[in-house]
C-alpha cells in the first residue's frame, strides 16, 4: 500500500511510503491513497537490502527516472535489462500463478541459464541477481499440490546447483562469508555435489583456513577421483599446510 508521510494528525507531506506487510499500528495515522500494481519486484529488491545502524541501507538506492506513464505504454517490468528474461524478479508480480509444476521447472531452468550467460560475460553481480531469482522461483514448486518425491528430489539437486553457482559469484565478488554460506546450502540439498565441495574448498582457501580447505577438496576428490582441477587445488593447499 502507498501512504502519505506526515508530521502528525491532520497533516500530509510531499513524501509517501510503501508498506509490504500488515501494519495495524499505523491505522488511522496516515492517508492510504493507492497500491503497487506493477513493478513490485523493485519494491521487494529494496525491501531485502541489508541495513546498518539507524536502519540505513548498506547499498545506494537511486531513482534514475520518474514521471507518469504515457497512455498505452508497456507497464510490464519484465526484460528490463534486455537479457531475454521475461519473468518478474518476484513471483508476486505474476498476473497468474500456474499450478503446473513443469511450468515452474521450465522457468527456473531459463532464469538459471541467463545467470550462466552473465557469469560467462564476467558480470558477476547480474549473474548473482539471476541465481537468487531462480532460487525464489524454485521454492514455489514445493507449494504445489502435484509435486511428488521424484520431482522433489530433482528440484533439490537443481537448487543445489544454483546455490553452487551463486557461491561462485560471491567468491568472484569477494563476499567470502556469503560464498561459504551458499556452499553450505548447496550441500544441504545434495551432499554429493562435487562442484559445491570444490567451491567450498576455494572459499576456505581464500579465508586461509587450510585444514578446512584440504578436507573439502579431499571429499570432492573421493567423488571425482580423476578430476585434475581438484587434484591441483588440493596439492596447492597441502603445500601451504607445510
Amino acid at each position: 500500500m502507498l501512504s502519505m508521510a506526515n508530521k502528525g494528525p491532520d497533516t500530509n507531506g510531499s513524501q509517501f511510503f510503501i508498506t509490504t506487510t500488515r501494519t495495524s499500528y499505523l491505522d488511522g495515522k496516515h492517508v492510504a491513497f493507492g497500491k503497487v500494481i506493477k513493478g513490485m519486484c523493485v519494491v521487494r529488491s529494496v525491501e531485502h537490502l541489508n541495513t546498518k545502524d539507524g536502519d540505513l541501507l548498506t547499498e545506494e538506492v537511486v531513482i534514475s527516472d520518474c514521471g507518469q506513464l504515457p497512455e498505452r505504454a508497456d507497464e510490464r517490468v519484465c526484460n528490463f535489462f534486455k537479457d531475454c528474461d521475461v519473468y518478474p524478479d518476484w513471483s508476486v508480480d505474476l498476473d497468474t500463478k500456474p499450478d503446473d509444476i513443469s511450468w515452474w521447472v521450465t522457468d527456473v531452468g531459463a532464469i538459471k541459464a541467463i545467470g550462466n550467460q552473465q557469469f560467462k560475460k564476467q558480470d558477476y553481480k547480474m549473474a548473482l541477481r539471476k541465481y537468487r531469482k531462480a532460487l525464489r522461483y524454485v521454492d514455489i514448486c514445493w507449494e504445489l499440490e502435484e509435486i511428488d518425491e521424484e520431482a522433489s528430489s530433482s528440484l533439490r539437486k537443481t537448487k543445489s546447483h544454483i546455490f553452487t553457482n551463486s557461491s561462485a559469484c560471491r567468491l568472484k565478488l569477494g563476499d567470502l562469508d556469503g560464498a561459504l554460506l551458499d556452499t553450505d546450502f548447496a550441500l544441504h540439498d545434495w551432499e554429493d555435489n562435487v562442484k559445491a565441495l570444490f567451491r567450498q574448498g576455494q572459499t576456505y582457501m581464500a579465508l586461509n583456513d587450510i585444514d578446512a580447505t584440504v578436507e573439502s577438496f579431499k571429499k570432492a576428490l573421493e567423488l571425482e577421483p580423476n578430476d585434475g582441477g581438484i587434484k591441483k587445488e588440493l596439492l596447492v593447499a597441502k603445500k601451504k599446510d607445510i
